[in-house]
């Protein structure tokens, strides 16, 4: 990533983060994107936490954000994440994406008492074919 005049770095991430949202971006977009924020991972670590906290939850930037964060190299952001993972400003989405990462990292999701942390369900209302499914099984 060039640094360009009068940017810094973290500027310079979150403008070329901008430039995704929205996009529907194939695994191979993904992974070059994950690569290069890991790159700058001293940087860029805040910047892809704060993606998960984004109410907007742009499909893009998650999918980025999780794939940087699972191909991290030690030491993992665990402490971090077990914040968002916790706080009510966060969706379910996200949520869901960090207990990926997080059992990425070796954490134990079922056995820790994190499985459906914070994670409302009555958000999401089932319909009518879902619970004829549902009740079937």
């Amino acid at each position: 990533m060039e640094l360009h005049e009068g940017k810094s770095p973290s500027r310079e991430i979150e403008t070329w983060l901008e430039t995704l949202r929205g996009l529907d971006l194939t695994d191979a977009e993904v992974e070059s994107a994950a690569v290069r924020l890991r790159a700058q991972r001293d940087t860029a670590l805040p910047i892809l936490l704060a993606q998960f906290a984004d109410p907007a939850e742009d499909a893009a930037l998650l999918a980025v954000t999780t794939v940087a964060l699972r191909g991290w190299a030690e030491p993992y952001p665990v402490e971090a994440l077990m914040a968002l993972l916790r706080s009510p400003g966060v969706g379910a989405l996200p949520k869901a994406l960090i207990m990926t990462v997080l059992e990425r990292y070796g954490i134990d999701i079922e056995g820790s008492g994190l499985f459906g942390v914070g994670i409302n369900l009555e958000e999401y209302p089932l319909s009518e074919a879902d619970g004829e499914a549902a009740s079937q099984n």
